[in-house]
């Protein structure tokens, strides 16, 4: 469950080769013999008790407040309450109300297998880990299975990662969704996933197995089966760090499971539920989590995507190696008045530097060259810092290639202790991609050397920005040394 509206690609199922599983069709009765090959069961609920099995699970009530996530950081419309949830019929229950409570018009429930105190009750790093479920449909329904991780190890969200097993929009319910999340703690976080589009004549209020097979390097998301999402293209960068974590971070930590039954929120563009579609329940037939026949290979590197070596070998540097020009910052064009939102004032072709107060986000500032610790550089001094980290800016294009990875480099200061932030990204034309993670270097009145690598995801862009952003802060900035080089990850 996440921070905003995440739009997924289409990809069309396929079986995966030496998967077997007996499913009884849509019925409720479970069915016999139906470990996956090469899988053996290491935890279930099988909810065939009388009550939720509190040695299993624990609930999540409330808002997302008492976390600093009001609406748990969705804008979610619902109440988590632990009577919303009870085991019926062999099933877990979560059921979602037309109901008044704490402030929210509507309740719900939300389970997981960690303790708010951190006890863990259980937690897996790999495995296959699966759900049979059936989910109601309706406008503003949003049932989700999915995975978060059990320790902060490498970072806040998502710098340690989140999987998202299942997520189903109630008016589109031909259709379920996986996702990966990971990079940056917000909003330097990327993600990635697939679309599952059932047959016809099946929809999300049918009984399905939901599944994820998590192996070191590789993250396959299956429905009843049918592989329609893999991938090994992940990374982890820490608050302050240059570099990633090293590969397969995040995903090589302990994870803890989670069920919900949202209502609203930024996943399906705040759609409110309507009336008669409540009260909705979300059944769990069993949750399982299996581990390997076989030891897992921990031995994986991180898979160089593939390269665009025409548009890579065709791009200019200023001295062989680095694809910045004018790396001392000794000139730059002035556009106080600058717009964020147009590049009319400026030749995205040039390869120069530019520097915007943007009068739009209240920024203004003045900028000269001055040699600092005999090194040249330029110095920014900031008059109004606006409202945004990007209302004060120096920028220069430079080309990225698919495939390449690269280290930015500088050496920068300040007149006093600051924060300012750098990013790689792509202008309007690419709807202000970010290609790199946002770093955000502390700065303070000695010269400090920064550096960090991002490898290019996007497809290629020959006049993507990078970007220097000194806003928000009326302290002087200096920078100098400014270099963006191919490099191996």
């Amino acid at each position: 469950m996440k921070k905003e509206l995440f739009t997924l690609s289409l990809l069309g199922a396929a079986l995966l080769t030496g998967f077997s599983f007996t499913l009884a069709g849509c019925s409720k009765n479970k069915a016999a013999g139906s470990t996956p090959k090469g899988w053996h069961l290491v935890w279930n609920d099988e909810f065939n008790g009388k009550e939720i099995d509190l040695t299993k699970w624990d609930f999540q009530t409330g808002t997302g407040s008492q976390y600093g996530l009001e609406g748990w950081g969705n804008n979610e419309l619902q109440y988590y309450r632990r009577e919303n949830a009870s085991v019926k019929d062999g099933n877990l229950v979560l059921e979602a109300r037309k109901e008044a409570f704490g402030g929210c018009a509507y309740t719900s429930a939300r389970l997981r297998t960690v303790k708010d105190d951190g006890t863990d009750l259980f937690t897996k790093t790999y495995g296959r880990i699966e759900a049979r479920i059936k989910m109601p449909s309706g406008n503003g329904i949003w049932p989700a299975f999915w995975l978060l991780p059990a320790t902060t190890d490498y970072g806040t969200w998502a710098s340690s990662g989140e999987i998202d097993i299942l997520e189903a929009k109630g008016r589109l319910p031909n259709r379920v969704y996986g996702t990966v999340h990971f990079g940056q703690a917000w909003p330097g976080n990327k993600y990635t996933g697939g679309m599952y589009k059932f047959p016809a004549g099946e929809t999300i209020s049918d009984y399905h197995v939901y599944s994820l097979e998590w192996e070191p390097g590789s993250l396959r998301w299956l429905v009843d089966g049918n592989l329609y999402y893999e991938t090994q293209q992940w990374w982890s960068l820490g608050a302050g760090e240059s570099e990633p974590y090293p590969y397969p971070a995040p995903y090589d930590k302990p994870f803890y499971i989670l069920l919900n039954l949202a209502l609203g929120g930024n996943y399906d563009g705040g759609v409110a539920p309507e009336d008669y579609s409540l009260p909705a329940q979300m059944l769990v037939d069993y949750v399982r989590v299996y581990d390997k026949d076989q030891p897992y290979n921990t031995d994986v590197k991180r898979p160089i995507p593939e390269r665009d070596e025409k548009s890579f070998n065709s791009f200019e540097t200023s001295d062989g190696k680095n694809f910045i020009f004018d790396s001392a910052l000794l000139n730059a064009v002035t556009d106080s008045g600058a717009s964020l939102l147009s590049n009319e004032n400026m030749d995205v072709h040039s390869r120069q530097w530019y520097f915007l107060g943007l009068s739009d986000f209240g920024g203004s500032a003045l900028s000269k060259a001055e040699k600092a610790d005999g090194i040249e550089g330029r110095r920014v001094q900031i008059k109004n810092p606006g409202n945004q980290n990007y209302s004060v800016q120096l920028i220069q294009h430079l080309p990225v290639a698919k495939g390449y990875s690269y280290k930015i480099q500088f050496d920068a200061k300040a007149s006093a202790p600051r924060k300012i932030a750098v990013k790689l990204g792509g202008d309007a034309d690419n709807s202000w991609a970010v290609y790199s993670p946002e770093y955000y270097p502390e700065l303070d009145s000695q010269i400090k050397h920064f550096s960090y690598f991002f490898t290019m995801e996007n497809d290629t862009d020959p006049t993507a920005r990078l970007e220097f952003n000194l806003g928000l802060d009326t302290n002087d900035v200096w920078l100098g040394n400014v270099s963006v080089t191919q490099e191996e990850l």
